[in-house]
Protein backbone atom coordinates (compact mmCIF):
# COMPACT_ATOMS: atom_id res chain seq x y z
CA UNK A 1 0.00 0.00 0.00
CA UNK A 2 1.11 3.25 -0.32
CA UNK A 3 1.32 5.66 2.64
CA UNK A 4 -1.46 8.42 1.49
CA UNK A 5 -3.72 5.00 1.91
CA UNK A 6 -2.45 4.89 5.55
CA UNK A 7 -5.49 5.99 7.58
CA UNK A 8 -5.42 7.64 11.09
CA UNK A 9 -8.74 6.79 12.15
CA UNK A 10 -8.24 3.14 11.01
CA UNK A 11 -5.52 2.56 12.84
CA UNK A 12 -6.57 4.06 16.24
CA UNK A 13 -10.19 2.30 15.61
CA UNK A 14 -8.14 -0.65 14.96
CA UNK A 15 -6.24 -0.65 17.95
CA UNK A 16 -8.96 0.39 20.48
CA UNK A 17 -11.29 -2.56 18.50
CA UNK A 18 -8.48 -5.16 20.00
CA UNK A 19 -7.84 -3.47 23.14
CA UNK A 20 -12.10 -4.34 23.88
CA UNK A 21 -11.16 -8.11 22.41
CA UNK A 22 -9.08 -8.69 25.87
CA UNK A 23 -10.81 -6.86 27.92
CA UNK A 24 -8.59 -3.87 28.75
CA UNK A 25 -9.66 -0.41 30.43
CA UNK A 26 -10.99 1.38 27.94
CA UNK A 27 -9.37 4.67 28.96
CA UNK A 28 -5.93 3.29 29.01
CA UNK A 29 -6.27 1.82 25.44
CA UNK A 30 -7.31 5.65 24.26
CA UNK A 31 -4.37 6.21 25.31
CA UNK A 32 -1.86 3.51 24.03
CA UNK A 33 -4.29 3.99 20.62
CA UNK A 34 -3.05 7.65 20.27
CA UNK A 35 0.16 7.49 21.11
CA UNK A 36 1.04 4.24 18.55
CA UNK A 37 -1.06 5.91 16.11
CA UNK A 38 1.31 8.74 16.15
CA UNK A 39 4.19 7.11 15.76
CA UNK A 40 2.63 4.90 12.92
CA UNK A 41 2.01 7.48 10.85
CA UNK A 42 4.97 9.45 11.66
CA UNK A 43 7.07 6.15 10.47
CA UNK A 44 4.94 6.05 7.48
CA UNK A 45 5.38 9.25 6.07
CA UNK A 46 9.34 8.55 6.08
CA UNK A 47 8.59 5.20 3.34
CA UNK A 48 6.75 5.68 -0.21
CA UNK A 49 4.96 2.06 -0.16
CA UNK A 50 4.65 -0.21 3.23
CA UNK A 51 3.39 -3.67 3.11
CA UNK A 52 0.26 -4.73 5.40
CA UNK A 53 2.53 -7.56 7.15
CA UNK A 54 5.11 -4.28 7.75
CA UNK A 55 2.39 -2.34 9.39
CA UNK A 56 1.11 -4.94 12.13
CA UNK A 57 5.05 -5.77 13.05
CA UNK A 58 5.23 -1.75 13.51
CA UNK A 59 2.24 -1.40 15.33
CA UNK A 60 3.42 -4.90 17.58
CA UNK A 61 6.43 -3.50 18.19
CA UNK A 62 5.12 0.02 19.38
CA UNK A 63 2.11 -1.32 21.37
CA UNK A 64 4.71 -3.84 23.21
CA UNK A 65 5.95 -0.72 25.23
CA UNK A 66 2.65 -0.58 26.88
CA UNK A 67 1.38 -3.85 26.39
CA UNK A 68 2.18 -7.80 25.53
CA UNK A 69 -0.95 -9.10 24.83
CA UNK A 70 -2.22 -6.16 22.64
CA UNK A 71 1.02 -6.31 21.02
CA UNK A 72 0.69 -10.12 20.16
CA UNK A 73 -2.66 -9.83 18.44
CA UNK A 74 -0.66 -7.23 15.69
CA UNK A 75 1.93 -9.92 15.84
CA UNK A 76 0.13 -12.92 14.75
CA UNK A 77 -2.14 -11.16 12.20
CA UNK A 78 -1.67 -12.92 8.20
CA UNK A 79 -0.10 -15.59 10.37
CA UNK A 80 -1.42 -19.60 9.32
CA UNK A 81 -1.53 -21.61 12.86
Amino acid sequence: MTTSKLSKKKIHEDIKREGRVLGLHAGAVEVIADKVTDKIITWGKKRSAITENDLYQRMAKELKKYNEDLAYLFESRNKVL
